[in-house]
């Protein structure tokens, strides 16, 4: 196979890769486990860039320009399909009070809707359930 359609072989995996991740993720909902599990997904991407990384080695020197810019678009995709998944989804980590701090005293609405302080609760335990209202 020629080194130009074996790289845009190669190129197809990658973006058939990443289209097939957020086809899934989106119009199949009924998957949720397939947003944290992109393994299939991976398996195409690297076989792309394998693909690719082929058609480079295969061309000869003055023919390696297509193969080599269609590897660095591959290389790009799965930049940016590892962004996706490992980067942007990262939580920083939120400052809080030490653990053994007591917690400022603050008054909220029981069940009835009678006040309650948790200063009534120094020195005991005490639970809080927050609900989120309606389901």
């Amino acid at each position: 196979m020629r080194p130009g359609r074996l790289a845009a072989m190669g190129l197809t995996f990658g973006l058939v890769g990443l289209a097939s991740y957020f086809a899934v993720v989106f119009l199949v909902p009924w998957l949720p486990t397939v947003r944290n599990h992109a393994g299939p997904n991976w398996l195409l991407i690297v076989a792309g860039l394998l693909l690719s990384l082929a058609a480079v080695m295969r061309a000869t020197a003055g023919h390696r320009f297509v193969p080599a810019a269609l590897l660095g678009v591959n290389l790009t995709i799965a930049g940016v399909f590892a962004t996706i998944l490992y980067v942007v989804p990262v939580v920083p980590p939120a400052t809080g009070p030490a653990l053994g701090t007591a917690a400022p005293d603050f008054t909220l609405a029981d069940q009835t809707g009678k006040p309650v302080r948790s200063s009534d609760f120094r020195g005991s335990p005490l639970l809080l359930v927050f609900y989120r209202g309606h389901w």
